[in-house]
């Protein structure tokens, strides 16, 4: 066999030499004839289709389950992409060089089908996830998520498509759960708020903050506190001016306390006791408990701050 032509990325051919049987003398001359292979069969990659349990995929419920969620309730799209985004940030998963690559372990490879995926695309790699937006007549959305040649990923992948245990069904009351998973999303540190007193003018901040949850130090002579931290409401921004000061002072109006400096505020993660608590004063009727909507709203309008904070190097 002769040495092999081929351009880059085109079919190869190559020069066998082929002796032909005759009677002729010995001293004909062999014949060389150009023989093109068979164009090799291109690997048809197995596509590996989205199972749904109700609203979203199989691997999606899955997902939520193994991180506490309850999935009986329909999630958005938004609140997935907030929480898949808090579990990378809680496990290091941001790319150690590449700070705009996540590195996808055992979960998030079961759920996005591939090892590393680009920060910006998460939420657009969600998209197949959720019921609503699957299309009756194609699939070629999930191309992308599930056609690969590397077999051990989807190997990997279909050993984690385990089934799926659903929690008891309960009835829809229209407000937002009062767990710490949720109550992150809209509680504001310290750092983060001294970030927004810089950027921001007082209407933008207050919109923000009316709504949102702060966790303050209590006072360690008010003997009626038992606990010595707890989480309250925002309700409104003032600016005031002391006597024989020039600048204003910013104060946050919460409910049932008195107006709050940002000296007070907290910029430690609360504790899952300090949650259960602000919960109780919403079911004596102390605070008013945030619909689903309301809650959705207040999120999408912290999200892109707290991310941004997050990548700062703020606390999780």
């Amino acid at each position: 066999m002769k040495g092999g032509g081929g351009g880059g990325g085109g079919e190869s051919s190559f020069w066998i030499e082929e002796h032909h049987a005759t009677n002729n003398n010995d001293d004909d001359d062999d014949d060389f004839t150009l023989h093109n292979p068979p164009t090799p069969k291109r690997r048809q990659s197995k596509k590996l289709k989205l199972e749904f349990t109700g609203w979203g995929s199989t691997p999606l419920i899955r997902f939520l389950l193994s991180q506490g969620h309850n999935t009986t309730n329909k999630l958005s799209q938004f609140e997935v992409s907030s929480i898949v985004n808090n579990y990378v940030h809680a496990n290091r998963l941001i790319h150690p060089i590449k700070k705009k690559r996540i590195v996808c372990d055992a979960n998030l490879l079961a759920l996005f089908g591939k090892k590393t995926i680009g920060r910006n695309k998460m939420y657009e790699l969600l998209d197949p996830h959720f019921a609503e937006n699957r299309e009756d007549d194609s699939e070629d959305d999930l191309d992308d998520l599930f056609n690969s040649s590397d077999d051990e990923n989807n190997k990997e992948r279909k050993e984690l498509l385990l089934p799926i245990v659903e929690p008891p069904r309960i009835k829809r009351i229209g407000f937002a759960a009062i767990i710490p998973d949720n109550i992150k999303r809209v509680c504001l540190k310290k750092s983060l708020i001294e970030e927004l007193l810089v950027k921001d003018p007082l209407p933008t901040l207050e919109a923000k903050m009316v709504g949102s949850f702060v966790r303050i130090k209590n006072d360690p002579l008010d003997y009626m506190q038992k606990a010595s931290h707890q989480l309250l409401l925002v309700k409104g921004v003032k600016q005031i001016t002391e006597n024989n000061t020039s600048s204003p002072k910013i104060l946050f109006q919460v409910f049932n306390y008195k107006d709050i400096p940002i000296s007070i505020i907290s910029d430690e993660n609360f504790t899952e006791k300090e949650c259960e608590s602000l919960l109780q004063k919403m079911n004596d009727g102390l605070l008013k408990k945030p619909t689903i909507v309301e809650f959705e709203e207040k999120v999408q309008a912290l999200h892109e701050d707290i991310t941004k904070h997050l990548d700062r190097g703020g606390s999780a």
